[in-house]
């Protein structure tokens, strides 16, 4: 699917609209990320991915958190 967009100013950054039919195709929302790639003349829009095993891979001394008390029970919450 192809679309025609502009170019507008969005603070001191430049920003094209993703038409609606595009974003639904993609499944993405305001908010969503997406990688952006710049390849010669072309700049490329991707829609961005996570992957479970790729994420915890990243996990080190360096980037754990620890644990965290979260404080009595307030409700039904079981421990």
């Amino acid at each position: 699917m192809g679309a025609e967009s502009h170019v507008s100013r969005w603070g001191t950054s430049l920003a094209v609209r993703i038409p609606k039919p595009i974003a639904e195709q993609w499944g993405i929302r305001e908010g969503s990320t997406i990688e952006i790639v710049s390849e010669g003349d072309e700049v490329i829009l991707r829609k961005r991915t996570y992957d479970l095993t790729t994420m915890l891979s990243q996990v080190n001394s360096d980037n754990l958190h620890p644990e965290q008390d979260p404080g009595p029970a307030v409700g039904r919450e079981e421990w």
